[in-house]
C-alpha cells in the first residue's frame, strides 16, 4: 500500500535548477570579464607602442636652397620609429646643423640626413640647373617643387597651330626645383634640374613657346 507524499526507493532525485535571478547575475560578470579583456589588450598595445623605439629627429619646414645657410626656423622636430640606416640627424644635434650650408636642396616635410648638410654638392655630376621663363597658361597650377615635367614646345603666337613641333614623347624631361611666380600675371620663372642633353634642348626652346607638362617619374 502506497502512502501519498512518499517517494519510492526507485524515484529519481530532482535535478537542481538555476533560478532566473542566478542566471541574471551571471550575465553582468560575463560582460565585465569581456570589458576587462579589452582594457588589458588596449593597455598592452599602448605599452608596445611606447616602447617602439621612437626618437626625435630634424625635419625641414621651409625650403632651403643648396648652399644656403640653414637657420633654426627652417627646422622642426618630429618623432620617427627608427633611423633605418638613413643617417637621420637627431633633434639633440640641431646646434651642429644650424649655421651650416645645405649640400642639397631641402624640401619642406623631408627629414634631414647627414649627407644633406655640408659643402654644396649640387647639382649632382652630369646634371645641370636651368631656369625657364613662364607665364600663366604655360604650366599647370598643380606644379610644385619635386614634380617631374616634360618641357614641350607650344606653337608660336600667331601661327595656325599646325606648325611642326617636337612630340612630347621626344621632348626633354626635368625635375622642378623651385617656382617664382610672376606678379599680376606677369612672367615668372621655374628652375629645373636636368641632364646635360635635356638642359641644352630646353635652353633652345623660345621662352614664349615653353610648355611645362606634369609627368610621372621615369619607371613608375
Amino acid at each position: 500500500m502506497k502512502f501519498p507524499g512518499r517517494l519510492g526507493g526507485s524515484a529519481k532525485k530532482a535535478e537542481p535548477r538555476l533560478s532566473p535571478a542566478a542566471k541574471r547575475r551571471s550575465v553582468p560578470y560575463a560582460v565585465l570579464g569581456g570589458a576587462l579583456a579589452v582594457v588589458f589588450a588596449v593597455g598592452f598595445a599602448a605599452t608596445s607602442l611606447n616602447f617602439g623605439g621612437k626618437q626625435s629627429y630634424l625635419a625641414v619646414v621651409k625650403p632651403v636652397r643648396a648652399g644656403q645657410v640653414i637657420q633654426a626656423s627652417d627646422l622642426a622636430t618630429v618623432q620617427v620609429a627608427t633611423d633605418a640606416g638613413l643617417g637621420l640627424i637627431p633633434a639633440s644635434a640641431q646646434s651642429s646643423v644650424v649655421g651650416q650650408a645645405a649640400a642639397l636642396p631641402l624640401a619642406p616635410g623631408a627629414l634631414v640626413t647627414r649627407r644633406e648638410v655640408g659643402p654644396a654638392s649640387f647639382p649632382p655630376a652630369g646634371q645641370q640647373v636651368i631656369a625657364v621663363a613662364v607665364k600663366t597658361g604655360q604650366y599647370p597650377l598643380e606644379l610644385a617643387p619635386g614634380a617631374h615635367v616634360v618641357v614641350g614646345t607650344a606653337p608660336a603666337s600667331g601661327s595656325s597651330g599646325t606648325a611642326t613641333s617636337t612630340p612630347l614623347s621626344a621632348a626633354p624631361s626635368a625635375v622642378v626645383l623651385s617656382i617664382t611666380p610672376g606678379t599680376d600675371s606677369g612672367t615668372g620663372s621655374v628652375s629645373l634640374l636636368a641632364d646635360a642633353g635635356s638642359a641644352s634642348a630646353i635652353a633652345a626652346i623660345p621662352a614664349a613657346q615653353v610648355q611645362l607638362v606634369l609627368s610621372s617619374p621615369a619607371g613608375s
